[in-house]
């Protein structure tokens, strides 16, 4: 902030001396017009003729000045609606991972305690949320949240949901629990990205 600060304060320094020098232009053969005689005027006529090229050169000189100034704010503020972008995406993305650390904690409180574990929907109709259950959600979720936050690649993710499920565990869990995943999550590319990837390794890996 401050050092945004202090690259305004040249370019308003800058557009002022400009603004000033245009009206010192104008307000001076105004004000000879009405102070002075028919012979004065004629002598101010005859230096003004004389020096009609520096001034020409300094208007020029101003009007570039200003030019330039505003050229140079322009980018400033440009870059200032970057930056801000910028801080927007990176708030949105901490609030997000402290949504999922917030999940995770939940989920760790559900396999210590089998009175909190029966508050959760079973991943099925008609069977039960284990210990297990729990425990394989947070393994795909922490695949999940690696490659959102590119902590690890495309290939990276394949390769680790292939390992996985070669798990009969994994498998079962996946199996039992996509249907809900999926009327949850349907809709949501990122969620259908990972669905997509973990189906792929479970089709990869199930016995013929």
């Amino acid at each position: 902030m401050k050092g945004r600060m202090r690259r305004a304060l040249p370019m308003g320094l800058a557009i002022t001396a400009g603004l000033l020098a245009v009206v010192f232009c104008v307000l001076v053969p105004v004000l000879l017009l009405l102070r002075l005689d028919d012979d004065e005027l004629a002598r101010w006529s005859d230096i003004g003729q004389a020096v009609s090229p520096v001034a020409v050169f300094f208007s020029g000189a101003a009007f570039l000045g200003i030019t330039a100034a505003l050229l140079m704010q322009g980018r400033e503020l440009r870059n200032q609606r970057e930056e801000l972008g910028i801080a927007q995406e990176e708030q949105a993305r901490s609030s997000e991972l402290a949504m999922r650390e917030l999940h995770t904690d939940l989920i760790k409180m559900a396999i210590e305690d089998s009175e909190l574990r029966s508050v959760w929907p079973a991943p099925a109709p008609g069977e039960q949320t284990t210990r297990k259950d729990h425990y394989c959600n947070l393994i795909l979720n922490l695949q999940k949240v690696a490659y959102e936050t590119r902590t690890i690649e495309l290939p990276e993710l394949r390769n680790a949901l292939r390992f996985l499920m070669t798990s009969p565990d994994m498998r079962a869990f996946w199996a039992r629990s996509r249907p809900s995943r999926v009327s949850i999550t349907d809709g949501d590319g990122a969620e259908d990205t990972f669905t997509a990837e973990v189906d792929a390794a479970y089709t990869d890996t199930i016995a013929p």
